[in-house]
């Protein structure tokens, strides 16, 4: 492709006829890898030769042609290129298409791994990881055949440190969590209309608007959500946005021909394109989002889930700490550079069942607890799966998204840290669906903790190494919270069994538990159960009501059921750790809860 470009630059003439196939990134640019190759379209940007755009078209450019053409690219007589005509063949056209179709994909799939093979999950494990389950199974037998008592107590042991040292890490976290809101409530910027100005921005009234509002990329990975698709486009016409200035990319899978036709028939305006991703491997969420990623035009990407209500001001709000972060840097008070914004999750259907509530107190305290918690230390923040706002060229440098890891957003919010940048959270929230039937529940936390697994042995493939370049706060969210969340799980029903068995059976069977170990069994059981139940509780209630968060007294019974998930990610890490389950949407769409008011949502109690 350099060869070529050099080869049109050298030319004496600018309006020689360029030679050779149509530039694979003037078609990126004007995103003609959105859609499957159209055999009819009849004509294709093809070669850029200064200010001179060639098009290729297969007829003749009547003067009709000519302003289809013109109107289709966005081209503004004056301020635009000027056009050049070129006589090409439909197959050219169509493999033309087809080559950049391709091009995207591989890009896609296997760009991070060939780039960045020390961070991708695509290698597997290393040597060691191997080796080490089939080491500790076999230490697990011989205990068991040799001293099954010794073998039950060393067990008893790993899982009620493990269990100390996650829910304690949580614990912690929170503390700071409603002081740090407060600040963020109080510091966060107000929205206003300064900005640097584009080298785009045309001239007249529409400048400052133009220059205030920078393109903005909404990135919306859907599939089989033909049911919700239209309510998705309805949605965003809410934000508070100049909709010329947004760039919303529908991302949908080939092979989903249901929601494709969904989509077509709502007849999204002209801002919200419509890209149908290639079909391949692996068919997860972040190779969808590196696909939209390489068609998107905005200087800042946001990911929005199928089923999300963001609150309107929600962009305005992440770009004004983006700018205040920027000025800060100017003056030489920042410190790394800040690229993503996380906003808060909660849901408009909390009260449908028990379920939605254990949901809704489980993101309650993520979000409006440890998250902001873990913000005012600096501490390395695992990013949810959504609403997280980026910096596009920061996004870019750390190579976009792992396609082969299914918890995309916690380990990109490691390998941010890693990488010299820092991830804030914003006061704002998007709204979405608690899963509220249980066989879809267990499948999502198979695939989280899945992902929670791939991602510790990821980054630990060299562990002293990793540590020392990312220093105790780093190693304090992998140990505490990426590994020691699916060990604590693991590991949960051996804790509260033995504790349980040992409290009951104390007083009339001698327990041959040291009573050291036995005292931290009950101590996590109580105690640490009794603080997040506590904590989980103060910030459901502040987020929803009392009614949500007296259910939290339940989550020692709800962690059985991550015990479940966890055991089925282990057994799927084995054979298919890219497998990705799809979470149904749309299930309580038409719910109206009676918990919380959602401005602008139809499940509003306002309505």
């Amino acid at each position: 492709m350099s060869a070529t470009r050099a080869a049109i630059g050298a030319s004496p003439d600018p309006h020689a006829l360029p030679t050779g196939d149509a530039d694979p990134e003037l078609l990126r640019q004007f995103g003609y890898g959105a859609s499957p190759p159209d055999p009819d379209l009849g004509w294709l940007p093809w070669r850029r030769n200064g200010d001179i755009l060639w098009i290729g078209t297969v007829a003749e450019p009547t003067p009709a042609l000519r302003a289809e053409i013109c109107g289709s690219l966005d081209l503004r007589g004056d301020e635009g290129p000027r056009v050049q005509f070129l006589r090409v063949s439909a197959a050219q056209i169509v493999a033309a298409q087809n080559h950049l179709r391709e091009a995207l994909r591989l890009e896609a799939s296997e760009r991070f791994a060939r780039e960045h093979p020390s961070f991708s999950a695509k290698g597997g494990l290393a040597r060691w990881q191997g080796l080490l389950p089939i080491a500790l199974l076999i230490l697990a037998i011989a205990g068991m055949l040799g001293s099954w008592r010794a073998a039950v107590i060393v067990l008893f042991t790993i899982g009620n440190v493990a269990f100390l040292a996650n829910v304690g890490f949580k614990f912690v976290a929170t503390l700071g969590g409603p002081r740090q809101q407060m600040k963020q409530r109080g510091q966060q910027p107000a929205w206003d209309e300064r900005a640097v100005p584009e080298p785009a921005a045309p001239p007249g009234p529409r400048r400052a608007v133009w220059e205030a509002n920078p393109i903005y990329s909404v990135l919306v990975p859907v599939y089989q959500e033909a049911s919700v698709v239209a309510n998705i486009m309805r949605n965003f016409e809410k934000l508070d946005y100049p909709h010329d200035r947004l760039d919303v990319l529908i991302l949908l899978e080939e092979d989903d021909a249901e929601t494709i036709a969904a989509a077509r028939a709502a007849h999204p305006p002209s801002w919200i394109r419509l890209v149908v991703v290639p079909a391949g491997q692996p068919r997860t969420k972040p190779r969808a989002c590196n696909y939209g990623l390489l068609l998107a035009k905005g200087s800042y990407v946001v990911i929005f889930d199928a089923e999300d209500r963001p609150e309107a001001l929600q962009l305005k709000a992440a770009l004004a700490v983006f700018r205040r972060d920027d000025a800060l840097r100017r003056t030489g008070r920042g410190t790394r550079p800040l690229a993503c914004v996380q906003a808060a999750l909660s849901y408009y259907n909390s009260d449908y069942n028990v379920l939605t509530r254990m949901f809704s107190i489980e993101y309650a305290h993520w979000f409006d607890a440890m998250l902001p918690g873990l913000d005012a230390t600096g501490t390395p923040i695992p990013l949810g799966g959504t609403s997280n706002h980026f910096l596009r060229s920061a996004l870019i440098d750390v190579g976009g998204w792992d396609p082969y890891n299914v918890t995309e957003d916690a380990d990109l919010g490691l390998r941010l840290s890693a990488s010299g940048y820092r991830v804030d959270v914003i006061h704002s929230t998007t709204w979405e669906e608690a899963t509220p039937d249980l066989g879809p529940w267990i499948r999502q936390r198979t695939r989280w903790i899945k992902g929670y697994l791939v991602t510790g042995a990821v980054n630990l493939r060299h562990p002293i190494r990793w540590m020392r370049r990312n220093g105790a706060r780093a190693s304090l969210t992998m140990f505490g919270l990426i590994l020691g969340t699916p060990v604590t799980f693991l590991l949960y029903p051996v804790t509260l069994g033995f504790t349980v068995a040992s409290w009951l059976l104390g007083p009339v069977v001698q327990i041959w538990i040291p009573h050291g170990l036995l005292l931290l069994g009950y101590f996590n059981m109580v105690v640490m159960n009794l603080a997040i139940i506590i904590s989980s509780m103060a910030a459901t209630w502040r987020r929803y009501s009392w009614r949500i968060a007296l259910f939290a007294v339940f989550l020692p019974f709800y962690w059985l059921l991550h015990s479940v998930a966890a055991w089925r990610a282990l057994a799927q890490l084995a054979h298919d750790p890219s497998r990705w389950e799809k979470t149904p949407h749309g299930i309580t769409e038409e719910y109206t809860d009676s918990m919380i008011d959602v401005p602008g949502l139809p499940h509003s109690a306002r309505d």
